[in-house]
């Protein structure tokens, strides 16, 4: 949020009336811990959250308050007196919550972990927001429980032994909070295994929402502690079947890697945050396109990465000494649209997950035959994928890159036509050019549209006008027309050849 702006100062006079009609108010929590973190908070974070604790708080003071600044009124939770405020100021978000509280010290043993039990009374806040002097906000900074030294050390500590059976939810937002580099203690790693199976109890869309917060960032460590104490079992079971090791299954080399699929998939989500971290070295050109349609959905790579490879198992056979996935991809695809279905992900987010995973083989067999591509075969790719090719790029890259760990001589015995890494980034670079010119010629204007081709060649409204629309757009995308002219020729000839075909 811009210091001095309009609604800056609105979120002065909203805590400032809360300050005049409350007696005991005190800024909570995060917005504290974060605020040591960050020198320049309000200018570095786009959505800032501001807990608030009034004492004997009351709801239609409250709400007077709000109207009169002509601010949105939420109710969050009724039965614990829990209310937001929202403060837009664009691109930045402030969201200010209020809740009731009888007794200070009771308010702060029920947060989660001991890095938000930092607490200011409002009124040091509000001088602190006037002047954004530090010594106001450090000098009248309360700890009773030692929280700025674990934030200083990194170190993630629940405030009560039963935080987790309180809110099992918690245990996911210990793994958000390892995300962000506190590590959880040895004790917390006890606590979760006693009540992580509670994680079941917790509503889908809950969990979902906090694993999305995981997966935006970089958590690698994070996915194998949560897979050491077993939160994976739990949100995930249907990854079960790829971490059999390969000497226990059906096959005795059951996958190239000498920890099996699992491994790989590891591998690949390690990869992933490599690229994501270089994204500039790997993509010179792109890097910028790529950033911007990705960013904050990071998460839908995490998604694409755990389940590509989910029917590997279900469909392996053993030909001539070799173990072989044939369709693993298309079977994968369904496995994996259910599962997301039950973790309650956005219709579009399944959507661009599963038609990645579908297609995820698709780059590694262009690539094989790169000197023999057409230009109508990019364009398949491209009308296929869209912008959501910035996924699969990403992704095609992290998978190859997974099998670095294989020795060369495995690699070239178990793949085909196998291909360098350093020639499969060179084709992906080439491909997003190639993708770029693309995007500029679709900005072409059309040369027809469908009330024109029913027009010209009476056609009723159906399926064959969009395939006509297809036709002539792929011609002009690919150079072969430019007016409209060309487009009625080209379609007078196709309807020839299609009335033809009929005849037969």
């Amino acid at each position: 949020m811009k210091m001095g702006s309009t609604k800056f100062y609105k979120l002065l006079d909203l805590l400032s009336l809360l300050e005049k009609n409350f007696k005991e108010c005190y800024v909570v929590g995060g917005i504290l811990r974060d605020l040591l973190l960050y020198k320049n908070l309000f200018k570095e974070k786009n959505t800032i959250d501001i807990d608030i604790s009034v004492k004997n708080l009351q709801i239609e003071k409250l709400k007077e308050i709000t109207s009169k600044l002509n601010l949105p009124f939420v109710i969050l939770d009724e039965d614990n007196l829990v209310y937001r405020s929202v403060i837009k100021d664009s691109p930045s978000l402030v969201n200010v919550d209020f809740t009731n509280y009888t007794s200070l010290e009771e308010d702060i043993l029920r947060r989660d972990f001991v890095i938000n039990t930092l607490y200011l009374n409002l009124k040091h806040f509000i001088n602190f927001l006037k002047t954004f002097d530090r010594k106001i906000f450090i000098h009248n900074l309360k700890d009773k429980l030692k929280a700025k030294d674990d934030i200083r050390k990194k170190v993630l500590r629940v405030v009560e032994e039963n935080s987790f059976e309180k809110d099992p939810l918690r245990i996911l937002r210990a793994a958000r909070f390892y995300s962000l580099g506190f590590k959880p203690d040895k004790k917390m790693n006890s606590l979760i295994e006693k009540y992580r199976e509670l994680l079941s109890k917790v509503s889908q869309e809950r969990i979902t929402e906090e694993i999305k917060k995981i997966f935006n960032n970089f958590s690698y460590n994070v996915l194998e502690w949560m897979d050491k104490v077993k939160i994976l079992d739990v949100v995930f079971p249907e990854l079960e079947i790829i971490k059999i090791k390969g000497k226990n299954t059906q096959f005795r080399k059951f996958y190239f890697h000498p920890d099996g699929l699992w491994q790989h998939v590891k591998l690949a989500y390690k990869s992933v945050e490599k690229i994501l971290k270089n994204l500039k070295r790997y993509f010179p050109k792109s890097h910028q396109d790529i950033l911007l349609y990705i960013k904050n959905r990071e998460y839908i790579l995490k998604f694409i990465v755990l389940f590509h490879d989910i029917a590997k198992p279900l469909v392996a056979k053993k030909i001539k000494g070799k173990v072989r996935f044939f369709y693993h991809e298309i079977k994968s695809y369904e496995i994996s649209n259910k599962i997301l279905q039950r973790l309650r992900l956005s219709n579009e987010d399944i959507s661009i997950i599963t038609n990645i995973i579908k297609n995820h083989m698709r780059l590694g067999s262009l690539c094989v035959n790169r000197g023999v591509i057409t230009q109508r075969a990019y364009l398949r790719l491209f009308r296929d994928l869209g912008d959501s090719l910035y996924f699969l790029v990403i992704f095609s890259l992290a998978d190859r890159m997974s099998y670095e760990t294989v020795p060369l001589k495995e690699r070239k015995k178990y793949f085909k036509n196998f291909t360098p890494l350093n020639e499969f980034i060179k084709f992906e670079n080439n491909l997003l050019e190639i993708y770029k010119d693309y995007k500029v010629k679709l900005s072409l204007p059309k040369l027809l549209n469908g009330h024109d081709i029913m027009k010209i060649f009476d056609i009723p409204e159906g399926p064959l006008v969009g395939k006509l629309l297809a036709l002539i757009r792929e011609a002009q995308i690919l150079g072969k027309i430019s007016t409209k002219e060309e487009a009625i020729s080209l379609i007078k000839k196709h309807l020839k050849n299609y009335k033809s075909l009929k005849k037969t």
